[in-house]
């Protein structure tokens, strides 16, 4: 009868070198995976860049793209509800990246925004009113989501703002017209871009202008003289 040989076995030891280096290598692990997950900011720029740059090769426009350090952040309707309650100047860009002028204008808000030091400009996109097609249009559910988000932005509007100087007679904010600049303070719309734009005049107030007119603000001094 064939004799059975016994294998020599090393039994398996954990060492605490051994445990250092195993956690070593999974934190290592971790942390490529998590530098590789794209941040919500970095999505949002790629969303917005992406845009103009897809619009300038399309059309030979040469619009600028936006700066990591950019001054946007986006905003719902409820979440600006609250934010324009403020006693602070609150500035929000209502717009479309499918719109031309939102995608020429991003980048020129930014930089006269930085200019002013202003830490936050809100994007509102018209996604409601952009994703509705024309027989949704023409729904009762439709025209009262229209109405109710009209009347949550023009609640107070042109309402003295108490501590400021600066009063002129706005238009009431119209969700079905876009892009615009809007100007918040103390729940007051005290500046709506609208108010000039529909106006065919070429004298009237250009996109520059409502830029500028809107972002001054932060500095009231300026408009006053």
């Amino acid at each position: 009868m064939a004799s059975k040989s016994k294998r020599n076995r090393t039994k398996f030891k954990w060492t605490k070198e051994l445990i250092f280096l195993m956690a070593g290598i999974v934190v290592l692990i971790v942390a490529a995976i998590l530098i590789n997950i794209p941040t919500k900011a970095s999505v949002q720029l790629d969303k917005y860049n992406n845009a103009i740059t897809a619009y300038n090769t399309k059309n030979s426009t040469q619009y600028s793209t936006l700066p990591e350090n950019h001054v946007y952040k986006e905003v719902s309707i409820k979440s600006l509800q609250k934010k324009k309650k403020s006693d602070n100047y609150t500035f929000v860009f209502y717009c479309s990246l499918t719109n031309e002028t939102t995608l020429e204008y991003l980048s020129k808000i930014n930089s006269v925004a930085t200019e002013y030091e202003i830490k936050t400009v809100y994007l509102w996109f018209a996604d409601y009113v952009e994703n509705s097609d024309a027989d949704t249009k023409k729904t009762v559910k439709y025209h009262d989501k229209v109405s109710e988000y009209n009347n949550i932005v023009n609640a107070n509007i042109n309402s003295k703002v108490e501590g400021s100087n600066i009063y002129y007679k706005q238009d009431n904010f119209d969700l079905e017209i876009y892009p615009a600049l809007l100007v918040f303070k103390s729940d007051s719309l005290i500046y709506n871009s609208q108010t000039y734009s529909e106006n065919d005049d070429s004298s009237q107030l250009n996109w520059d202008i409502y830029v500028s007119t809107a972002l001054k603000y932060s500095h009231e001094d300026e408009l006053t003289k």
